[in-house]
């Protein structure tokens, strides 16, 4: 097969979790034999393409003149995040007049009048984001979700008759790096808390900062700012006392090593639609404890102990708790390596 993987243009500028789908996508895709292209959001097609594989239901704008224009076969990745409590937040007025989809158009609007993305087409613009994702939808062969609980909330606001949503859709959650799984765990004694993601209001790295600061929790948090919310990052470090570390955004060879380093890894996001890096962790050997918020409370749930945030007392307990090793039961990682996420990611090809 000849496939292109279609992602936003910032896609390395501000590396994420997309990020690391799409390149261990790739990655297993080319071990198989398969021939792919990495194309961001304004590249041309390549001529000899049989496939299209586009990332992110909730950046319409970048994906849609790709959809709309091909004739082969278009399969999408949902990886459909959902920014409203973020958004209530820093922009309590905005979100009241827009709602969530408003929100997200002019956010789109926005990245493209300042400069760090690319400025969305007319079509876009004047048909919203709402419509724009239900084209997208339409237009998709196959719809690819990491969790039931992602594709139930598709389903929950689409105009798209449900049948016709559920013949389209396969569910294949996010693999392992085999580095995570393979390379051997440090001997020496773990301690600490870490941190890993982009800092921004939905990853909601503040409140355990300052709760680290006030506890004396060691604490290493590692990530750059969002380009479009470097004030949030400024909060972070303004709340951050002497136990508290700052490292910028790495690879995995020394995440692995943070990892090792570590005792437990604390996801607080107030929404992932997968959360990866708790995987990882576990597969290193860290404790994990995670926001109890969808779509963490399904796909989280066999590596981490999950507790609601915002009942302070009981997360503050669950982190404390794991520092001294309560460490939940590990699951088998074998069905979770990315040979054999792509394998069925393949599948859903066809």
């Amino acid at each position: 097969m000849n496939v292109a993987l279609i992602s936003r243009s910032t896609l390395y500028k501000q590396p994420g979790g997309d990020t690391v789908q799409v390149e261990r996508t790739a990655d297993g895709l080319r071990a198989l034999g398969h021939e792919v292209h990495i194309v961001l959001a304004g590249q041309p097609l390549p001529k000899s393409v049989k496939i299209i594989h586009g990332f992110n239901l909730g950046r319409p704008a970048d994906l849609l003149p790709y959809f709309k224009s091909f004739k082969g076969k278009k399969v999408l990745s949902t990886i459909f995040v959902d920014y409203s409590l973020a958004d209530k937040e820093r922009a309590p007025l905005a979100y009241a007049l827009l709602g969530g989809h408003g929100m997200e158009w002019l956010k789109s609007i926005a990245r493209g009048l300042n400069g760090s993305d690319r400025f969305p087409e007319l079509r876009y613009v004047l048909s919203g984001q709402r419509r724009s994702m239900e084209a997208l939808l339409g237009l998709s062969d196959r719809i690819i979700t990491s969790s039931m609980s992602e594709f139930e909330r598709i389903g929950s606001w689409s105009k798209h008759n449900r049948k016709s949503l559920r013949d389209k859709h396969q569910l294949v959650p996010l693999g392992i790096a085999e580095a995570f799984i393979e390379t051997p765990l440090r001997s020496e004694a773990r301690s600490g808390l870490l941190m890993v993601g982009r800092l921004e209001y939905l990853k909601n790295q503040k409140t355990i900062i300052e709760w680290a600061t006030q506890r004396n929790w060691p604490l290493t948090v590692v990530g750059d700012a969002n380009v479009n919310q470097h004030a949030y990052f400024a909060a972070c470090k303004e709340a951050a006392g002497p136990t508290v570390t700052f490292l910028p955004y790495t690879d995995t060879e020394e995440i692995i090593r943070l990892m090792d380093e570590h005792k437990c890894l604390v996801i607080p996001s107030l929404f992932e639609t997968y959360s990866l890096v708790g995987w990882e962790a576990a597969a290193r050997g860290m404790v994990v404890v995670a926001n109890k918020a969808a779509d963490m409370s399904e796909t989280l749930e066999p590596v981490a102990e999950l507790v609601p945030i915002e009942d302070e007392s009981d997360f503050i307990e669950a982190v404390e708790e794991a520092m001294k090793g309560q460490k939940k039961s590990q699951v088998s990682l074998e069905n979770f390596t990315w040979d054999a996420i792509v394998s069925r990611i393949v599948s859903a090809y066809r």
